[in-house]
């Protein structure tokens, strides 16, 4: 059941969806916190993580999204919640530049911001008479999130929430926090939540 449900996600969202990057903002953070790589998980499961990010008040900036995986991974689709009742953050924009899953034959992303959520999901194979390579285990980037904090906005820390029991319904997109290998089985991946705190 549970690969029937995989295949039938690959199949509707590479019918549907077309790989598109924007380009990012011009002004970036400054003092941005570089990630530390030094998960003790990631050595025994799939693990999923975005940074620590300080921000300034009228800049964009970025903040970037790493994948630790000791299993092959032929795709993934990851929502991340920035939900704060004082902090009012807006997200841009998702780039893949640099990314692991750059190759792969299908990228794709999307902005809730009435939700306060941004979702980015990938799939390395939608043509089988190509040989598109999955991703092999490993830890690095996989996407760039793109944020910025208004003039006006209240200073705060606002935590970037995901994982497999964080969810948003949604009538028509499957916002669930899902990594699978090439035989469409699904595996599980923790997820180290990353914040964005505005000066």
């Amino acid at each position: 059941m549970r690969k029937s449900l995989i295949l039938m996600f690959t199949l509707a969202l590479a019918s549907t969806l077309s790989a598109q990057e924007t380009k990012a903002p011009a002004k970036q953070v400054q003092d941005t916190k570089q990630v530390s790589t030094d998960i003790q998980t990631a050595k025994k499961q799939n693990v999923c993580y975005a940074e620590d990010v300080q921000a300034v008040k009228g800049t964009s900036f970025p903040v970037k999204v790493f994948v630790a995986n000791i299993d092959t991974l032929a795709g993934m689709q990851v929502p991340i919640y920035y939900r704060s009742e004082d902090v009012d953050l807006k997200c841009d924009s998702v780039t893949f530049n640099g990314s692991r899953c750059a190759g792969f034959a299908l990228s794709d992303s999307k902005i809730e911001p009435k939700g306060k959520t941004v979702y980015f999901a990938f799939i390395n194979q939608t043509d089988p008479s190509k040989d598109i390579p999955p991703l092999i285990p490993g830890e690095g980037l996989v996407a760039t999130l793109w944020f910025t904090a208004p003039k006006d906005i209240k200073a705060g820390k606002v935590m970037l929430e995901s994982g497999p029991n964080v969810y948003l319904p949604h009538e028509k997109i499957d916002y669930s926090f899902l990594f699978w290998t090439p035989e469409a089985e699904q595996v599980d991946c923790l997820y180290k939540a990353g914040y964005i705190t505005v000066k």
